[in-house]
């Protein structure tokens, strides 16, 4: 049983592979990590070399950061579960089969690059919804992951506020944050839930 664990960044894989290394996992368990990079080509370009190159995964893990938006300006805590994913350049929605759902589930809109304004065709969204959610890579990972029909679970975690200016000298304060949150996820939770799910299949 192998189960892989995809991030975009090193830093967002690091937390889970300190608490891999302390956990007690299962004899016939093992974990691999898979460092895709920021970018959607990337993402698919790395996601499919590994599993071309590589002993078949039981299970594909990704959890990364994501950027956000809502009507108030609010912080938002706490992780999400991504159900479905919306391309903003042709529109087009990709839901993604429900293998088990630990966190809130949410559409995740997807971008070729950092979103820092407010695409035209969302515009509808922004007044219909309280909040929504972005990145670059989920609809990639879900693509390939569909594509070889790998169970997955697709987890992110709302961090980046979108249309709010970073200047540089933030991001060392940014990276620092990251890493806090990232150590405090509830891991042993999400793998318990995989396992179990791995175990009735």
């Amino acid at each position: 049983m192998k189960i892989l664990v995809v991030a975009a960044m090193p830093i967002e894989l690091k937390a889970i592979k300190e608490w891999i290394k302390s956990a007690k996992l299962r004899n016939n368990l093992s974990v691999d990590y898979l460092c895709c990079g920021i970018w959607n080509y990337e993402t698919i370009s790395s996601l499919e070399r590994y599993l071309t190159e590589n002993k078949e995964p039981t299970f594909i893990w990704n959890i990364w950061i994501c950027g956000y938006w809502n009507k108030n300006n609010e912080k938002k805590s706490g992780p999400i579960q991504v159900a479905s994913v919306i391309n903003i350049h042709t529109e087009k929605e990709m839901v993604l089969p429900p293998f088990l759902q630990i966190e809130s589930m949410k559409t995740c809109f997807s971008s070729e690059n950092v979103i820092s304004w407010k695409p035209e065709f969302l515009k509808i969204f922004w007044v219909i919804v309280n909040e929504m959610y972005f990145d670059m890579e989920s609809r990639w990972i879900e693509f390939v992951a569909s594509k070889y029909k790998y169970p997955r679970l697709i987890l992110k975690i709302p961090f980046d506020f979108i249309c709010e200016k970073i200047e540089k000298w933030k991001y060392v304060e940014l990276s620092w944050n990251i890493t806090r949150i990232l150590k405090n996820l509830p891991y042993h939770h999400y793998l318990k839930n995989i396992l179990e799910w791995i175990d009735g299949q």
